[in-house]
């Protein structure tokens, strides 16, 4: 009878031994997710940052771009990534445009809203900002570009044939024939936003884009981190320099 009982103890301290090393492994792959998932925001920031500097010529012009990029994303239930590509992109072409910082947020604003009018996905939508955000850089809608805007955002394009005084079967020829320049589009896009404003305050968020406004909140934070403490940076700066020593192997 003892050593049954000795064998039982045994048995119970072996197993509560393995649900303990469970434990720890899960907790280890736990905080190994929640690391990648750090690391990710922060490319996301580190990615976006780098992409309004490149746009921007001066100190000022960066950082009112930033305070842009993230209160547009975030009003707009937009991601943080898509709105700062088509900022970017508007930025670029405003030179030729003849388009103050200003114009270039109230563009990236409206377009955004647009497309949640629409009922566009998170991923089409973010397709969408890139393609118009591309004619515009480009000059011209047409082709690829048209056809993904006019799939994604039919608030949008139903918006831009009635102020050109289209159907939307006539918008796709004039696209077609290269009517549809990028003079047009911004400033259609600059006279339906009070239309779009007032259709956009009708809407309601769904719980994929509040888990968006979350992680846009999220990358905010962490580029406040990076810009206080300079840790993403001197991440980045010590992966380039074991990368650089691998190849030297």
């Amino acid at each position: 009878m003892a050593d049954i009982r000795a064998s039982l103890v045994l048995d119970t301290k072996k197993a509560e031994k393995n649900v303990n090393k469970v434990g720890t492994a899960l907790k280890a792959l736990a905080s190994a997710a929640v690391a990648k998932e750090i690391l990710d925001l922060s490319n996301i920031f580190q990615t976006l940052n780098n992409r309004l500097l490149a746009v921007t010529d001066s100190e000022k012009s960066y950082a009112q771009a930033q305070q842009d990029v993230r209160d547009i994303a975030q009003s707009t239930r937009s991601s943080l990534a898509a709105t700062g590509d088509l900022y970017a992109s508007l930025t670029i072409a405003s030179e030729d445009l003849g388009l103050k910082q200003s114009q270039v947020a109230q563009i990236t604003e409206t377009f955004s809203k647009t497309l949640k009018i629409s009922g566009a996905e998170t991923g089409a939508a973010a397709g969408a900002m890139i393609q118009f955000g591309q004619a515009l850089a480009s000059g011209v809608l047409r082709g690829d570009e048209f056809n993904s805007i006019n799939e994604t955002n039919s608030k949008f394009m139903g918006e831009f044939a009635s102020i050109l005084g289209v159907t939307r079967g006539e918008l796709r020829k004039l696209a077609e024939e290269g009517v549809l320049t990028a003079e047009l589009m911004a400033e259609a896009t600059q006279i339906m936003a009070d239309r779009v404003d007032e259709a956009f305050d009708k809407t309601n968020a769904t719980i994929g884009e509040a888990f968006g406004q979350i992680q846009n909140a999220l990358v905010g934070l962490l580029g406040q981190i990076n810009e206080e403490t300079g840790a993403f940076d001197s991440l980045s700066d010590s992966l380039i320099k074991v990368a650089d020593a691998i190849n030297n192997l």
